[in-house]
């Protein structure tokens, strides 16, 4: 009987230990490393000419844009903490100029498609967020724990 429990509690932890390390979260996040910025924003500028259907000289305005964004953000998580936190205002500044810069690229519907599929990632996120409580700068009061 003991051999049985032993074998079986093996076989478990066995399982537990193979599931826990296919993680495709943790894969895919750990190949993005890999990728360099002209592949990401390559990889960007695809998924919404598929999603927008852009043509070829949007696409390739899209991907400047996002190259140079994915430049800059490179650039910022190198530097040390104390430099980020003093730099927020000029990176939001970036960040408008680059979504204006993207605006003037779509046409309204495209603009409207993407929102949509903006609004529909961040719900995602939230949803995936769960109840952990606020994040900074939420506005939004944490659930009540009945």
């Amino acid at each position: 009987m003991k051999k049985l429990i032993l074998s079986i509690a093996i076989v478990v932890i066995g399982f537990t230990a193979a599931h826990a390390q296919d993680s495709t979260r943790v894969r895919k996040a750990h190949n993005a490393a890999k990728f360099t910025a002209e592949q990401r924003a390559e990889m960007v500028s695809k998924t919404m000419q598929q999603k927008l259907t852009l043509t070829d000289d949007q696409k390739q305005k899209v991907y400047q844009v996002e190259l140079d964004r994915i430049k800059k953000n490179d650039e910022w998580r190198k530097e040390d903490k104390n430099a980020m936190n003093g730099k927020t205002e000029e990176r939001k500044a970036f960040l408008k100029a680059s979504k204006e810069k993207m605006d003037a690229i779509l046409t309204a519907e495209q603009r409207k498609t993407l929102a949509a599929s903006r609004d529909e990632m961040r719900g995602k996120m939230k949803d995936r967020k769960g109840n952990k409580g606020p994040r900074r700068g939420d506005k939004t009061p944490p659930p009540a724990n009945n």
